[in-house]
């Protein structure tokens, strides 16, 4: 099996940490291997669908305690891109 486990947070969400999140939840959804994971890649390229998309939001929200855009990941196209807005204090309540 390739998909790694999510870790459990311990203090804040760093960037590097929000990266591997973001990173093992994509593979986990495109039952992909975590190292055909570019963060540069455009989450599209991936044949990421709608589902996998909310779904993944839904889990980002809970994870940052937050409101966000259910399309955030179709606002921001790769992983790199999205953790560089959130980590900037982007305001995503849509």
């Amino acid at each position: 099996m390739f998909r790694r486990r999510t870790k459990s947070v311990d203090g804040p969400v760093t960037e590097e940490y929000l990266r591997d999140w973001l990173t093992d939840q994509l593979a986990a959804r495109l039952d992909l291997p975590v190292p055909e994971i570019d963060p540069d890649k455009d989450f599209e390229s991936y044949g990421m669908d709608s589902r996998a998309g909310m779904q993944i939001s839904g889990k980002l929200e809970k994870l940052l305690e937050r409101r966000l855009s259910p399309a955030i990941l179709y606002e921001h196209h790769s992983i790199n891109e999205l953790v560089d807005h959130l980590m900037n204090g982007g305001d995503d309540n849509g």
